[in-house]
């Protein structure tokens, strides 16, 4: 019996949301033979604080996390990286994104699709789980939906241990330079994989999700 190679794709609004969500679980992924493919939703060309958003600036920093984008999706393993270029901050305007996700999920036999959850604490991370949801609905898709945290714990029925490859989100998030300069998203990061860890003892990291199937996360409000 041939066994079918196994692909995954990660939905992630910015560039950093889909190693501080889901680096670990990655970098197992990819260390076990699966093939990962990254698709960022913005360039995440408002993440900058303090200085005046001008159109050079933001243009700047788009090339800037794109960049840190790759770099850190090469510490993961991961297949390929692509941008659909919606607008940072204004996902929810975009309801094209919608085709461009369905696009993704009819170019390759995916069977995992990692996005964040649908109350995380972002409204670009809601609205993508929303396009997705959308993208869905009308396809005869065989998918199993992991969605993921980054700015809010969510209701967890899957833990991840991430101990093996918790150097490797390390160094992704590493990675993310431009975002690092502005906040500790490393300690906080994997404080919270720490803190997941308590829920599948005796390891000292972990990735939480809540797994569902499509009935599921149809459902989901």
């Amino acid at each position: 019996m041939t066994v079918r190679h196994q692909e995954v794709l990660v939905l992630a609004p910015h560039p950093d949301d889909e190693t501080f969500g889901c680096g670990g679980t990655i970098r197992m992924l990819t260390n076990s033979g699966v093939s990962v493919d990254v698709a960022f939703l913005t360039r995440g060309e408002m993440g900058l604080e303090g200085r005046a958003r001008t159109e050079q600036i933001t243009r700047e920093m788009a090339e800037t996390r794109s960049h840190e984008a790759n770099a850190a999706c090469d510490v993961l393993g991961v297949r390929h990286v692509s941008f659909l270029n919606g607008r940072d901050m204004q996902l929810n305007a975009e309801p094209q994104q919608v085709a461009a996700i369905s696009d993704l999920l009819h170019a390759r036999p995916y069977q995992r699709v990692f996005c964040p959850w649908q109350q995380d604490s972002h409204a670009d991370h809601r609205a993508t789980f929303s396009m997705l949801r959308e993208a869905v609905k009308s396809g005869c898709f065989n998918l199993t939906f992991w969605l993921y945290e980054v700015w809010r714990p969510l209701p967890a029925n899957t833990f991840v241990p991430i101990d093996p490859t918790i150097d490797s989100k390390r160094r992704a998030i590493e990675q993310y330079k431009s975002q690092l300069a502005q906040l500790n998203y490393q300690e906080g990061i994997l404080g919270l994989a720490a803190y997941r860890s308590l829920f599948c003892p005796p390891s000292k990291y972990a990735e939480a999700f809540l797994v569902c199937d499509l009935e599921e996360m149809l459902s989901l409000s």
